[in-house]
């Protein structure tokens, strides 16, 4: 009888599964994570990873067994997935329409990357944290459709990029990499500032290099697909810095003396002036 009834709870089991989509276990599964009942919404994902690998919602659930594991702090069974994922082909521009990630596209790999990169950094390896900090920088960058947001990320990147150089002491290279977005102003970038002050706080003669570096203002021609403008950078303690709004074409002509004026009126300009 202890047979017969395993078998028929088996069945009964079954039959209850194949009554269900697999869109209702996402469903169920992502109100279950909505509530932070953590394990029942990992039950529903696996589900769907285990039966319906072809169904259009595995990509999702496959990484959200990876994500639960990680906000879990179990890392070990998170990595294989995200490095999965980095060998997938998963649509990067998936329409998201809400949910774990809150963003417009799904961008599979660049966040299976930006969260191998954490793991690493959470257990103190740097070297790896890097690496796969780069990965989602640049294989697999960020997708958006809109200028604010990919604002916030370079900023975001800088900071990301300066930590983990500095946890390498590379403070050299940190500085580098925040320099970039000192003139961002589609994103708040005053934490970048505030950590290029600490960074450079013991450094001489920064103003007379920075006018030094302003006075060498150079173009670049830059070719998209259909189009192609000039625009306007220097170079400051190894970094390339594109001149704010030095866009260029046959209606709009740079002009070098009013781009420097208004550097001068930066925040950045300004601690620099201070240090």
């Amino acid at each position: 009888m202890k047979v017969l009834f395993s078998i028929s709870i088996m069945l009964l089991s079954f039959l209850a599964y194949g009554q269900k989509m697999p869109s209702d276990y996402f469903d169920e599964a992502s109100n279950y994570f909505e509530d932070e009942n953590f394990d029942e919404a990992l039950k529903g994902y696996q589900y769907i990873v285990d039966n319906h690998s072809k169904n259009e919602l595995y990509p999702r659930a496959f990484y959200n067994v990876g994500y639960i594991y990680f906000i879990q702090k179990k890392y070990d069974k998170a990595i294989p997935i995200f490095k999965e994922i980095l060998e997938s082909n998963f649509n990067e521009k998936e329409n998201l329409g809400g949910g774990i990630m809150a963003d417009p596209y799904t961008n599979y790999r660049h966040r299976a990357s930006e969260i191998l990169s954490e793991i690493y950094y959470t257990k103190k390896k740097y070297d790896s944290a890097l690496h796969y900090f780069a990965l989602s920088d640049t294989t697999y960058p960020y997708l958006h459709f809109c200028g604010n947001e990919y604002a916030s990320n370079d900023v975001h990147t800088s900071l990301r990029y300066s930590d983990i150089y500095q946890k390498l002491k590379q403070p050299d290279k940190a500085i580098q990499k925040l320099l970039p977005t000192v003139f961002t102003t589609l994103a708040d970038n005053s934490k970048v500032i505030e950590e290029l002050k600490k960074l450079l706080a013991d450094r001489k003669g920064l103003k007379q290099e920075l006018d030094k570096s302003l006075s060498k203002i150079y173009s670049k021609k830059i070719t998209k697909e259909d189009y192609s403008y000039t625009r306007y950078y220097f170079k400051f303690l190894n970094a390339e810095i594109a001149v704010p709004d030095s866009y260029e074409d046959e209606e709009n002509k740079f002009k070098k003396d009013k781009a420097i004026s208004d550097i001068k009126q930066t925040n950045f300009y300004k601690m620099i002036e201070q240090l």
